[in-house]
């Protein structure tokens, strides 16, 4: 049996509560959700910490990453192709009047002692020449890729406002302990006192499941994604160049999409435990689930490509399988429970 005292200790005497009631907690919650938020945003901001810099640069890296490595395989790719074209193209030897050769040079080089024209008389220059790709002529290393991994900023603006864009998500990440605490709360808020004790229980578990889906995002899920992206580009033979305010709004946002998302088996269990749903209308209405993440994804990812709509759908159906399983666990040890007593 849950003890009558827990961790919403002030709503316990609490059975039934109106709607104006339950808008006032609602506006409570809220306000002390956005204090919190705020105290996060500013932590972010403190100069020494410099939190908010780091964290855009860290969501820079990936983006900068794959671009050189971009740059550096075509390269690569180019520079393969002309010793292979260099190894089989023969070597020739022109013969050109030394008058002209001579004249050639004293235009590109007017302050060249170079003598007359006419006292070179009939004499050649014998010059070996072998064929090169013309799409090699110029290109180095350095001009190939390292110069070119930089994100690029369109308007004067853009860049302070992503920074401040930056730093609220991150400030968001950093508070999500109080901001999850105070949704939890005002969903007890609205609960008898016999189910109370599951926010008690939950409440860690959401906030590791944000955290996980966050990390998750950052760690495979953008790469990956951009990945795709680019050799796209490749097979399009487009070279690419990102900007810095369409690639970190999707570098903020996606996380977020996906902390969110990963609470599905978390909410799935909870509606079980509060005798809203059971495990036979989740199995039941499976197809109408799938469709709805199918859409959910489509609208949720900030970008318009198909792998990161994919890449956050089929976590959002492994997660609504194992809300199912958790689910039949949770009632076959209940079941056992009630007819041992």
């Amino acid at each position: 049996m849950p003890s009558d005292r827990d961790l919403f200790v002030e709503e316990q005497s609490m059975v039934t509560m109106s709607f104006g009631e339950h808008l006032e907690e609602l506006r409570v919650r809220l306000i002390l959700a956005l204090a919190g938020l705020m105290i996060g945003v500013l932590i972010v901001f403190i100069p020494p910490l410099d939190l908010g810099k780091r964290v855009m640069e860290r969501m820079e890296a990936p983006a900068k990453n794959a671009l050189t490595d971009f740059y550096a395989s075509e390269y690569a790719k180019k520079r393969e192709a002309a010793e292979a074209q260099k190894a089989i193209s023969p070597e020739v030897r022109a013969q050109i009047p030394a008058s002209a050769f001579v004249a050639a040079l004293r235009d590109l080089v007017p302050d060249l002692k170079l003598p007359a024209a006419e006292a070179l008389g009939d004499r050649t220059i014998d010059l070996p020449m072998r064929y090169h790709m013309s799409g090699m002529i110029g290109v180095t290393e350095k001009s190939a890729y390292q110069i070119d991994n930089s994100l690029i900023s369109l308007g004067p603006l853009e860049t302070i406002t992503i920074y401040f864009l930056v730093c609220l998500v991150a400030g968001l990440v950093l508070a999500s302990p109080w901001v999850f605490y105070q949704i939890w709360a005002f969903i007890a808020a609205g609960l008898f006192k016999h189910e109370r004790h599951y926010v008690m229980r939950f409440l860690p578990v959401s906030l590791g499941l944000f955290i996980t889906g966050v990390v998750l995002c950052f760690a495979f899920v953008l790469p990956l994604t951009l990945a795709f992206l680019l050799d796209f580009n490749i097979w399009l033979g487009v070279a690419p160049t990102l900007r810095l305010s369409e690639w970190m709004s999707f570098a903020t946002l996606l996380p977020l999409v996906f902390g969110v998302a990963f609470q599905t088996p978390l909410v799935m269990l909870f509606l079980e435990r509060i005798g809203i749903f059971t495990v036979d209308d989740y199995r039941s209405k499976r197809r109408i689930a799938m469709l709805m993440i199918a859409i959910g994804a489509a609208v949720l990812t900030p970008g318009q490509d198909p792998i990161s709509m994919t890449l956050l759908m089929l976590p959002m159906i492994l997660l609504y399988e194992t809300g199912i399983i958790l689910i039949s666990r949770g009632s076959k040890s209940k079941g056992r429970t009630l007819v041992e007593a």
